[in-house]
């Protein structure tokens, strides 16, 4: 394996890898599923084994280890706290089903904390009939969050009645009474919890999400409201836990901390009125460490796990022991920390749009002085006058659109000048990287140049938060991720939206317009990664175009190292697309045959019909062109 070089981490894998992620001294990017350093497989070898069962890209790739890789560190961080501080009660993890619903994420990690009380937290109709499918631990707990109509509840507190481990919890004065109102109707209360209305706020891009403007949870006047309520009804014994939540991807330590005083404090008074509480749900908001800074911006986090856990157990135990309180159980509900890092999204190229080839003008007839000035700029540019030169060349150029706008410069000439022009960007661009003089004047000038990779995908599928909330993923080519000499370029899908395009990426100096990918070489695979997708990206994509879901494999590695694939799911087709809007196949069927005019006896080439029905049959995205 040769050794390391210096352009190895542009990438900066290792720093938003999280010990999954890392590229060898080969310049392939490797996975570690399990977290340590002796098993780990080439992810290029993965998809090109893939490729020989036709099972092509665009792909998503689950490793379920990482999921338990993940559920164990966040385990370890609390118990190890626990231990350290002498907390007297527990720690218990629940998932959060509305981050990814993906049958094996949710497989994975119930089956991984069966013997540590792991749970879910559901937050609709369907996601708790969902979750009551699943044999939980007598000591987990199923959080029952959202607002929730009467079936919902009438729902809970029958499964709390035959022994489900339900935890209601109530987001606002109107569920309080209509909890109480049902429970008394079905004669059993659940385990019930009240959701505070915090004046903490979290931080980052759901910071307006949470404090005391908060779509959810009951003030502090409502909590000693409904605790007077459930007394009144009989039910005291049955508050159980206090429940809080400031945000996704919170990204700075001193807001959680922050708020887990708040509700420390909260807890403390409320447990001298309410001597059953016990449980502490600190919710979500543990943040992913997407773009490797290790900084309170929106995508990275200034804590680690280890960080977070330490900072709640012992204020908790801090504020506990000064109210003169027993501790509660620690709950949280980290589902983005838990499941981002599992799913790698693997796309490959199609085309290039926008890349720069010579072109021969010399026969094109002229008169412009403009072209005679370009043509000498080209001709003198150097590394110590390239930047004097892009200025002139584009005073030139814009002298010669202006011309052309009135009339005195023909297309012949505007043509000629825009390839000149071209030509000397260019040229400056090649001087940049191999001097190394980019400066930060000339970086539009690059973005300017970067040609688009046309990639076969759907961001609004695969990636929406790119979209949606310009959420930063990591992206990184699967193999020759060494090389030193690379071209910028950005990425496009394949679309019919001008926002169908990745144009943020995580580069040496941080965030940038543009990826440097190492050059196509014709005939090879070109396949780039998107990492850390495994949160929300499965349950927020949606159907533009058409464009379906995509080929999944799961894949695990055994003791020898060995990569194998546990399941395909093979990606929509064009039938399946259209039946979710309403069309259904023998629909369309009979609406292709009329409209041709075979129902009459009429009929058309074959060919053409055969063509229509297996376009419907196949794949929503392109083969290669």
């Amino acid at each position: 394996m040769k050794e390391k070089t210096v352009e190895q981490d542009h990438y900066r894998a290792s720093e938003w890898g999280q010990g999954f992620f890392r590229i060898d001294g080969e310049g392939f990017l490797r996975v570690f599923p399990r977290g340590d350093d002796e098993h780990s497989v080439k992810l290029q070898s993965v998809v090109e084994n893939l490729a020989q069962t036709h099972v092509d890209t665009p792909l998503v790739v689950r490793f379920p280890q990482i999921l338990l890789s993940r559920q164990k560190r966040i385990r370890d961080a609390f118990l190890t706290a626990i231990d350290e501080y002498g907390y007297q009660a527990t720690y218990q993890g629940v998932f959060p089903v509305k981050v990814n619903h993906n049958r094996i994420v949710v497989d994975t990690l119930v089956q991984g904390g069966k013997d540590h009380d792991f749970g879910l937290e559901v937050g609709s109709k369907a996601e708790l009939c969902l979750g009551l499918t699943y044999d939980l631990s007598s000591g987990a707990f199923l959080v029952c969050n959202g607002f929730k109509d009467r079936a919902y509840l009438r729902l809970a507190c029958l499964a709390s009645q035959a022994g489900r481990p339900i935890l209601l919890i109530a987001e606002n004065p109107q569920e309080v009474s209509d909890i109480i109102e049902i429970g008394e109707s079905v004669g059993h209360m659940p385990m019930l919890g009240f959701r505070a209305r915090l004046h903490a706020q979290g931080s980052g891009r759901w910071l307006e999400s949470s404090g005391h403007k908060g779509k959810f949870g009951l003030s502090t006047m409502a909590i000693l409201e409904g605790m007077e309520a459930v007394k009144r009804a009989g039910f005291a014994s049955r508050l159980v836990a206090l429940h809080f939540h400031i945000g996704s991807q919170v990204s700075d330590i001193l807001n959680i901390k922050r708020a887990i005083k708040e509700a420390s404090r909260l807890f403390a008074a409320m447990k001298q009125k309410a001597p059953s509480l016990r449980v502490l749900d600190l919710g979500g908001g543990m943040g992913v460490d997407y773009d490797g800074s290790r900084t309170a911006t929106d995508w990275s986090v200034n804590y680690s796990i280890e960080e977070y856990a330490r900072d709640a157990v012992y204020m908790v135990k801090e504020i506990c022991d000064e109210a003169e309180v027993s501790a509660p159980i620690l709950v949280s509900e980290s589902g983005r920390a838990l499941c981002a890092s599992h799913a790698v999204f693997v796309l490959s190229s199609l085309r290039v749009i926008g890349e720069h080839e010579s072109r021969d003008y010399t026969h094109h007839r002229t008169t412009a002085n403009q072209i005679d000035d370009l043509k000498a700029t080209l001709s003198e540019v150097n590394e110590s006058n390239f930047r004097e030169a892009v200025h002139d060349a584009t005073q030139l150029l814009n002298e010669l659109l202006s011309g052309f706008r009135l009339g005195y410069v023909t297309m012949d000439e505007r043509a000629v000048g825009e390839c000149l022009y071209r030509d000397i960007c260019t040229k400056v661009r090649s001087l940049m990287i191999v001097e190394h003089k980019r400066t930060d004047d000339l970086v539009d000038l690059e973005k300017q140049l970067a040609p688009k990779v046309v990639c076969n995908f759907s961001v609004f599928m695969s990636a929406p938060d790119s979209w949606a909330v310009q959420q930063l993923f990591p992206i990184c080519p699967l193999a020759r991720a060494d090389e030193s000499r690379r071209w910028a370029a950005t990425i496009g899908d394949i679309t019919c939206d001008s926002d169908g395009k990745l144009d943020r990426f995580i580069g040496k100096r941080g965030v940038e317009p543009y990826i440097r990918l190492p050059e196509p070489v014709e005939g090879e695979p070109y396949h780039v990664g998107m990492f850390l997708t495994g949160a929300y990206q499965d349950v927020l994509g949606d159907y533009h175009n058409l464009f379906g879901t995509v080929n999944e494999v799961v894949v695990e590695l055994d003791e020898e190292n060995k990569p194998h694939i546990k399941t395909v799911v093979d990606a929509a087709t064009v039938e399946h697309s259209l039946e979710q809007f309403g069309f259904s196949f023998s629909e369309l069927a009979q609406r292709f045959m009329k409209v041709e005019g075979l129902e009459d006896g009429g009929g058309i080439d074959s060919t053409y019909q055969d063509a229509f029905f297996k376009v419907l049959k196949g794949n929503t995205y392109l083969n290669k062109i």
